[in-house]
């Protein structure tokens, strides 16, 4: 794409705004570099909405961020394109949250209040389907955009009419430049919600059956584990000299060795460590229970080299973000440290990230032999099924079961 480069100043659609960005990340704690580096790219997301020719500065969202980063994708030599991509991310994002704090931007979750009939179908799914909380918030917010897109008002009767061609519409708008299980999920939240309107009595058709959703096989996926050694060298490549890497470490090490997902890793509170018995309380998000498991000495080892220059905070939570503005990480900040030392070490997989390390932890037991569901209790799965995509062994684990052609001929 050609980018206007004169497409800048107060006349565009975010020119009026950029100098107060700036001083909201001056006022909020960001280093110098932090805020020139931001505003530039802000700069340059405000040269590409212009050169798209928006004009709701209102409706200003993630899309537009997923757009402007697939079609003006900043690149880098030696492998480093995702880190830089992932750098505008986090600069357009603070722009987004500064925007919407100012109330120019109207954030997502306050375009229509959550009408009682979405209030009833989200109590549904978490008393009669037992779906994990995050699971529910997800649905909310695709269906809040659904509705927002039919222009509902808070009404159930207005829901009588609702077409397909509406439906379709869409999800041909949501999931623009989405991958078949990104489609899939956003299908899967509006299904269930017609399906409920059905037997509710809102809807005289279950509209259900006629929305397309895309063919996803089980165990499809690609496994995303890498070998145990290059697990110990990813660790092992983490400079520990500062603050920085010392949480970074404490993280990898939790994420390798209990095989925890990021959002897991994210709520661990310093409460959950029991010293005294040598165990970690885990929350498990989908299945929201708790177990307890035991300190492994590395683990403990790190926990406490970074516990030690932790920062003083009213944040009950272990890991904390180490600049501006301060708090907790989130589970995308989890997974950024991952992926950010996954890269830096070499590492070449299908997905980088805390899965990553959670893939290698499964298939780690299970080479030392232990059943299905000892493995599916270590990573806190509610169903066996959800185990079964670690037994899509790579090709070095079948090559040493494999029979010499010799025997196969015999």
């Amino acid at each position: 794409m050609t980018i206007n480069r004169d497409a800048t100043g107060p006349s565009t659609l975010l020119g009026g705004y950029l100098a107060g960005f700036g001083a909201w990340m001056e006022e909020h704690g960001y280093a110098a570099s932090t805020v020139k580096q931001y505003s530039l790219i802000a700069d340059r997301f405000n040269t590409y909405l212009t050169n798209q020719n928006s004009t709701n500065v209102t409706g200003l969202n993630e899309g537009h961020i997923d757009g402007y980063l697939e079609d003006v994708e900043p690149r880098r030599p030696n492998g480093r394109k995702a880190v830089v991509t992932e750098y505008y991310r986090q600069a357009c994002r603070r722009l987004l949250k500064y925007l919407r704090g100012t109330g120019v931007v109207v954030p997502a979750e306050q375009k229509i209040p959550v009408p009682p009939i979405l209030t009833e179908y989200l109590s549904f799914l978490s008393n009669h389907r037992a779906l994990a909380v995050e699971t529910i918030a997800e649905h909310e917010r695709w269906l809040l955009r659904f509705l927002g897109h039919l222009g509902f008002t808070g009404e159930a009767d207005q829901l009588r009419e609702i077409s397909l061609s509406r439906i379709d519409g869409f999800l041909i708008e949501a999931t623009r430049g989405f991958k078949r299980t990104s489609v899939g999920h956003v299908c899967a939240a509006v299904r269930g919600f017609l399906r409920y309107l059905y037997m509710r009595g809102v809807l005289s058709t279950d509209l259900r059956e006629h929305v397309a959703t895309p063919r996803i096989y089980s165990l499809e996926g690609i496994p995303r584990a890498i070998e145990w050694g290059e697990v110990q060298r990813v660790l092992a490549a983490v400079d520990r000299n500062g603050l920085s890497g010392r949480r970074d470490y404490a993280i990898m090490v939790v994420l390798a060795y209990y095989g925890l997902r990021a959002a897991e890793v994210a709520v661990l509170r310093v409460d959950d460590l029991d010293w005294r018995h040598d165990t970690i309380r885990v929350g498990r998000r989908k299945s929201n229970t708790v177990d307890a498991v035991p300190m492994v000495p590395i683990v403990g080892s790190a926990l406490v080299e970074y516990l030690r220059d932790r920062p003083v905070s009213s944040h009950p939570e272990v890991f904390l973000k180490l600049i501006a503005p301060a708090g907790p990480m989130s589970r995308a900040g989890i997974g950024w440290v991952a992926r950010k030392h996954l890269l830096a070490t070499g590492v070449k997989a299908a997905h980088l990230g805390a899965h990553t390390l959670r893939h290698s932890f499964a298939v780690q037991l299970l080479r030392k032999g232990f059943p299905l569901k000892t493995i599916g209790d270590a990573l806190g799965h509610s169903s066996p099924q959800s185990t079964f995509i670690y037994t899509k062994a790579p090709t070095e684990d079948l090559r040493s079961v494999a029979l010499e052609v010799t025997e196969v001929l015999k």
